[in-house]
């Protein structure tokens, strides 16, 4: 039988506690929510025209919601706090770059930095004027017709010093094969001037044997006497000691020009080219004034389309053939291109 005495008891103090800690746990969970970090946008660009030791590089972040920034360039340089900053590199090598955003969101990129560019002048490499081949014993002169030279250092591949320091010297080689002329003026290395020269072995004593006086029968000589001869020929001059003409060469950028274009397809070889040259590698020289040698040329345009927009040619002012040359040309391969 139930008491109709019986009644629910129910605390106030036990839900005002419950309800309270509801609302704490509600807050805090709102309060994670909202001050998680979006990283999705982190990411900044590197803006340069080169990477060498010589080039300030900029680095930009483009996280809108970026408020606060820490760089870290990978050298042992000092940190940087800002959304936009440059940086030098003082070494050649491979960086890591990272960005921190707003103390969570953290990107990384690399960097790849080499020395700086020497830039090479065609017209500060000096001129030599030289024969093409020589003997052991001759004495040859070697000279040079630079305007801007002052002083000179040359060496004549025989020795490892400096044979000689005036504008024009005489060498006398001691040794058959081929030889290095190197020459620097002005203290200038990185515009040294190179040439090979052909020494030939010693030319053999060409001296005629003394011929033996004949005796003669005095009426024999009276009678041959009266009777004119014919006067006899001038002993001929060995085709070795003659002096060849030196027949200057006449050739034009534009003609150099065709013949690297059909170089490059193929309807000549090489050797259509060098003949011009005045020695069989001269130096190659883009337009933004990098060394190369012929040979990397010959490889670089071979079964390529090619586009040359313009030739410089430096010659030898006696003989004319070609001591270097500059080049401002573009690769074709497919729908690209790329500078020489």
């Amino acid at each position: 039988m139930k008491s109709k005495n019986l009644k629910t008891h129910f605390d106030r103090n036990v839900f005002l506690t419950f309800l309270v800690l509801l609302c704490v746990g509600l807050i805090l969970i709102s309060f994670k929510i909202n001050s998680k970090v979006d990283c999705t946008n982190a990411d900044f660009k590197i803006i340069s025209n080169s990477f060498t030791t010589e080039d300030l590089i900029e680095f930009n972040s483009i996280d809108g919601s970026g408020v606060e920034w820490k760089w870290n360039f990978g050298d042992k340089s000092e940190t940087k706090y800002q959304s936009n900053v440059v940086h030098q590199f003082q070494k050649p090598g491979t960086y890591k770059i990272s960005l921190q955003v707003n103390g969570q969101c953290e990107v990384e990129k690399e960097v790849v930095i080499s020395e700086k560019k020497i830039l090479i002048s065609p017209e500060l490499i000096p001129n030599i004027i030289l024969p093409r081949n020589v003997r052991v014993g001759d004495e040859v002169v070697f000279s040079n017709d630079s305007d801007f030279a002052k002083t000179w250092q040359w060496s004549f591949g025989e020795t490892l010093s400096i044979d000689g320091i005036k504008q024009e010297e005489k060498y006398t080689f001691t040794s058959p094969g081929e030889k290095t002329i190197l020459l620097v003026v002005n203290g200038d290395r990185r515009h040294e001037a190179k040439q090979r020269i052909t020494v030939l072995e010693k030319r053999e004593s060409t001296r005629r044997p003394v011929r033996a006086t004949p005796i003669y029968d005095p009426i024999e000589q009276v009678l041959d006497n009266s009777i004119p001869d014919a006067l006899p020929d001038p002993d001929p001059v060995p085709e070795e000691d003659k002096k060849p003409e030196i027949k200057k060469i006449v050739v034009s950028s534009d003609d150099i020009k065709q013949k690297l274009v059909g170089y490059s397809n193929r309807s000549i070889d090489d050797r259509a080219i060098r003949e011009y040259f005045c020695y069989s590698s001269i130096p190659v020289f883009n337009n933004s004034g990098e060394r190369h040698t012929i040979n990397q040329l010959f490889n670089a345009i071979r079964d390529k389309k090619i586009e040359v927009n313009n030739i410089k040619l430096v010659k030898n002012n006696k003989t004319g053939c070609i001591v270097s040359m500059t080049i401002d040309m573009k690769i074709k391969k497919g729908l690209f291109s790329k500078t020489f």
